[in-house]
C-alpha cells in the first residue's frame, strides 16, 4: 500500500512562482490515513480519486469535501484524511503569487481544499475541463501553460516579491516586522496589511511558518544519532522545550513523533526529488 510521488521541475520561466510540479498516486484496494502539514506555499491541483473523501483541518472548524476536479489548498496547521485510490498532479505555487493566478485572496481559502470551479471560470482560462485522455505529462503541461499565461497577464509588484524572497531566502527567524518594514520604506501598519493581502497571514506568523518548514527540513536530515537540540539550537531557540511547544502549534506533534514517521505525504512532499 505504497503512496507513490515524484517532483518534476516547472519551465525556467515559472521558477520564480512554482516551487515544483508533483505527481502523486495510490492504488490499492484499502484506504489510507495520511495527514498534510503546512509549507508556506499553495497547492493547484487536479485529483481523480475512486469516491469522495473528507478533509479536516487541525487548526481551524473547517472540513472539505474532495472529488474528481480542480483544487487549491493553504494549510497553516494539520490536515487529516483518508483517502482511497488517488491520482494528483500539482503545482506547488508561491503565495504572493495565487492572486494573480486565480484572482482570490490567500486569506479566502486558507484552511480549506477549494474547489476551483466555484471561484474560477475554467472553461474560459485554457485548463482542459475533461482530463479524461490526456497523459499526466500533457496535463502538467496544460497547467504550466495556464499559469506562465496568466502571470504574463498580471505581473507581481517588485516590492512584494522582493520582501518575500528576503523572508523565504534567509534565516527568517531573525528578521522583525520593523527591520522588514523599514527595508520597504513602509510604517509597520501598512507593511502587515499588504504583506497579509498578499499572503494570508501576518508578517510575524509567517515568519514562524518558515521557521516550522526549516526545522522540519532539519529534522529529517538528522542521522539517527542526530539531536533535536541541535534543531532547536540552529532555529535560534534557547531551549528545547520552546522549540517543541512552537512546533506543535503547527502539525499537533511533537518533533520526536514527526521524527518517527516516514511514511506520510507530508513527509514525501518534503523528501521528494525532482526526476
Amino acid at each position: 500500500m505504497t503512496l507513490k510521488l515524484g517532483h518534476i521541475e516547472p519551465r525556467k520561466e515559472l521558477s520564480c512562482a512554482v516551487r515544483s510540479f508533483f505527481e502523486m498516486s495510490y492504488d490499492a484496494e484499502k484506504s489510507r490515513e495520511d495527514y498534510l502539514l503546512p509549507s508556506g506555499r499553495i497547492a493547484f491541483f487536479y485529483i481523480k480519486t475512486e469516491r469522495a473523501f473528507q478533509v479536516e483541518f487541525e487548526s481551524s472548524n473547517n472540513c472539505s469535501t474532495v472529488s474528481t476536479g480542480y483544487y487549491l489548498a493553504y494549510l497553516d496547521g494539520a490536515a487529516r484524511y483518508v483517502h482511497p485510490k488517488i491520482t494528483v498532479l500539482a503545482a506547488s505555487i508561491y503565495p504572493v503569487y495565487l492572486g494573480l493566478i486565480f484572482r482570490v485572496k490567500p486569506k479566502d481559502i486558507l484552511n480549506t481544499f477549494t474547489r476551483l470551479d466555484t471561484i474560477f471560470n475554467i472553461e474560459d482560462s485554457g485548463l482542459p475541463v475533461d482530463v479524461s485522455k490526456l497523459s499526466s505529462l500533457r496535463l502538467m503541461n496544460q497547467m504550466q501553460r495556464f499559469i506562465l499565461a496568466q502571470l504574463q497577464k498580471n505581473p507581481i509588484r517588485e516590492d512584494i516579491e522582493s520582501v518575500y524572497k528576503k523572508i523565504v531566502d534567509a534565516k527568517a527567524y531573525t528578521l522583525t516586522v520593523k527591520e522588514l518594514s523599514e527595508w520597504m520604506g513602509y510604517t509597520e501598519r501598512h507593511f502587515t496589511s499588504i504583506f497579509q493581502e498578499y499572503t494570508g497571514f501576518s508578517p510575524k506568523r509567517f515568519i514562524q511558518l518558515v521557521r516550522f518548514d526549516r526545522s522540519l527540513k532539519m529534522i529529517d536530515d538528522l542521522g539517527s544519532s542526530g539531536k533535536l537540540s541541535d534543531v532547536a539550537y540552529e532555529m535560534g531557540y534557547h531551549d528545547q522545550a520552546h522549540f517543541t511547544r512552537d512546533f506543535k502549534q503547527f502539525c499537533g506533534k511533537t518533533p520526536k513523533e514527526i521524527r518517527a514517521e516516514r511514511g506520510s505525504a507530508a513527509y514525501l512532499f518534503r523528501r521528494g526529488r525532482v526526476y
